[in-house]
């Protein structure tokens, strides 16, 4: 009988790091290649998530899509996103290595943090499944709204310069309306307790802040 184990596909995207990552190529991405594997295989996920980062160290800039599922479906999630039409040029254009998937651990909390307790890396997967769940619905309905479409027949400056735009109205929406929207209504769920913020950058001109 399968088990469920964590599987990582990871994808390590091009960067000199003299300038700022490109992560509108994140973008790309999810919406082309792990977006249509994840609504076509979710029947068997128990969970899932995308990583992103962008960091000047080692591991650089790299996107993965984490999956809690059994063997049998992370290799298809796996095929289906190396088998997508828009995998060679994604690959040929932004990828610094080769696409490959790994095994992890067969425990829930296997991918969590070693600075957070038990009970929080047990559950915490739980709630990022639906983040994620959550945002790649939010590219879908704001495609929707954009009078410019990508094709097959778009050449790479035409979908570089769409997805960049898709960025900037998808941050100016996390800008305008994530404290209400996820904050508060997460720290509502909480039962409107305390929270200590990391903050680690904040724009004095517009009182934005990074977490």
């Amino acid at each position: 009988m399968n088990k469920n184990k964590w599987y990582w596909i990871s994808f390590k995207i091009k960067w000199d790091k003299t300038s700022p990552a490109k992560l509108f190529i994140d973008l790309i991405i999810i919406d082309s290649l792990i977006t249509p594997a994840i609504e076509k295989f979710r029947g068997g996920l128990k969970l899932w998530r995308f990583h992103r980062r962008a960091t000047k160290d080692e591991g650089g800039h790299e996107l993965s899509l984490i999956l809690y599922t059994e063997v049998d479906n992370a290799n298809k999630i796996f095929k289906h996103i190396t088998f997508n039409k828009f995998f060679n040029f994604i690959k040929e254009n932004y990828l610094e290595n080769k696409v490959a998937i790994r095994e992890g651990s067969e425990k829930i909390e296997g991918t969590g943090d070693s600075h957070w307790p038990i009970v929080i890396n047990k559950t915490w997967p739980y709630y990022i499944t639906g983040v994620c769940d959550m945002f790649i619905n939010l590219i879908k309905e704001m495609k929707e709204n954009k009078v410019d479409k990508i094709d097959k027949n778009t050449n790479r400056e035409e979908i570089e310069s769409y997805y960049q735009e898709l960025k900037k109205e998808i941050a100016a929406k996390w800008f305008k309306y994530g404290s209400h929207a996820f904050l508060h209504h997460l720290g509502a769920i909480f039962g409107y307790e305390l929270i200590l913020l990391e903050i680690r950058f904040i724009d004095k001109e517009s009182r934005g802040v990074i977490l």
